[in-house]
């Protein structure tokens, strides 16, 4: 018995992680931003005539994904299948060609990660604790790792580069089949969980989520314009007040789903979100500083990730996450402080072991602060829905609501590298992910303290 738990065990963290290969693939050669909230994004933005029912398929596919995690191996299947064709398009450049095949792949990544958030929260109600927090960690540290090999937007991918993609969707393809083919051991195992209904509340807070990205299509310079009572020409000179407007009305609608879903889960979505869309700003930059030190880029990042997972999966996870939350945090502040505001000269000096320092501490960071909410989602067995559509709509508000952050120079031309202009309120989001992972952790040991002295009472 004992075997065939731990071929369970070993079956399941191994292929869930190397189906994350695709979700690795997909965000390098799509050349995405980073910590790109791939969930929320499976939302269509238009509706082209003649694509109308394309464009639903990755809406469907993350909705059904939500509803059947019990099938967590054949949702990795999917998953990895509809990211085919973005892996493959360097191969065969005729796949890039077909619009219909390049709407469908959106669908491939939410997938993928919704089934490794489900094969995570399987591995922890089994008791296998540290696999199931490490396949949590690896959902946002596959991003991170991903970032690291695409660089910066304006490199080429490398020959190199393309066998990081082949070898990443052989991976992916691997673990697809050996989800499925370790299927027995999981059946014979007594102690593995029975699969557990979605609750109401949280099955209708992962539809609003899932749908709130939409609203974005229905803001546009003309609405903003009128409610504004501003001439176009002003709003159409000033583009970020319409992403602004419109990130902050998803952002509303998800704390409302969040609320929905109850106080556990609004404050776990929070402290990902948070912790995500802090780092996106100096994420850019300590990528960017190592964009020409390819293998230092991805080296980094990997030790970051690993990093995170090893502190993540410790009895520590807590201390260590509000310890880099807030370390990271005061790094910026220096950061902002030696460079004069102006941190691209970390860029422009080809300062590579500073960036690459950076790059590995906000890995850490990302990782370690997500793993931490795991254990408490895991034991109502809500993971796929709070750190899936949840905290992937917050993401995504949070990071529109951030366009408007900071005045720029209206005779300054805007560029890729303008959010690293304000890292101070980066840095105001980590510090809120760090007050919010000590928070709960008080109130869960407070409430453990109080429920051993009821029953002596």
């Amino acid at each position: 018995m004992k075997t065939e738990a731990g071929r369970a065990v070993a079956g399941t963290t191994v292929s869930a992680a190397l189906g994350l290969g695709a979700v690795v693939v997909f965000t390098a050669v799509r050349d995405t931003s980073i910590l790109r909230p791939l969930i929320a994004l499976a939302a269509p933005r238009g509706w082209p005539s003649d694509l109308v029912l394309v464009s639903l398929v990755p809406l469907v596919a993350v909705l059904a994904a939500v509803f059947l995690t019990r099938w967590w191996p054949w949702l990795l299947v999917a998953g990895v299948v509809l990211s085919l064709p973005t892996a493959l398009v360097h191969l065969v450049p005729d796949l890039g060609g077909h619009p219909s095949l390049t709407i469908i792949a959106l669908a491939g990544p939410p997938v993928v990660l919704l089934a490794v958030l489900a094969a995570a929260q399987e591995l922890l109600r089994r008791g296998a604790r540290i696999a199931g927090l490490v396949l949590i960690g690896l959902t946002v540290g596959t991003q991170l790792f991903a970032a690291s090999l695409a660089g910066a937007s304006w490199l080429m991918l490398a020959t190199g580069g393309l066998v990081w993609h082949l070898v990443l969707t052989a991976l992916s393809v691997a673990g697809a089949v050996l989800a499925v083919v370790t299927r027995g051991s999981r059946a014979q195992d007594p102690e593995w969980p029975e699969p557990r209904p979605l609750p109401a509340r949280f099955a209708a807070a992962a539809i609003l989520a899932v749908l709130l990205p939409m609203a974005v299509g229905a803001v546009d310079v003309l609405k903003v314009s009128e409610i504004l009572e501003l001439p176009v020409a002003s709003i159409g000179r000033h583009a970020e007040v319409v992403v602004a407007i419109g990130g902050l009305i998803v952002l509303v609608g998800g704390v409302v789903a969040c609320a929905i879903a109850g106080s556990r889960a609004f404050f776990a979505a929070a402290t990902s979100a948070s912790v995500q869309v802090g780092t996106m700003a100096p994420l850019l930059l300590a990528v960017y500083s190592v964009a020409f030190q390819p293998v230092l880029s991805w080296l980094a990042a990997a030790v970051g990730v690993a990093a995170g997972c090893l502190v993540g999966a410790s009895r520590w996870r807590v201390q260590f996450a509000v310890g880099g939350a807030a370390m990271s945090a005061l790094v910026l502040f220096i950061v902002d402080l030696g460079t004069g505001g102006v941190p691209e000269k970390l860029i422009d000096h080809d300062a590579v072991i500073p960036g690459a320092l950076l790059l590995a501490l906000l890995c850490a960071t990302v990782v370690s602060v997500v793993v931490t909410t795991g254990p408490r989602l895991a034991e109502d067995g809500v993971v796929v829905p709070v750190l899936g559509p949840l905290a992937s709509v917050l993401v995504f508000g949070g990071a529109g609501a951030m366009a408007a952050v900071g005045i720029r120079d209206q005779n300054a031309p805007s560029t890729r590298l303008e959010p690293v202009h304000h890292l101070g309120y980066s840095a105001g989001l980590l510090l809120l992910a760090a007050a919010l992972v000590a928070g709960i952790a008080a109130v869960d040991h407070l409430r453990t303290r109080s429920e051993p002295e009821a029953v002596s009472v």
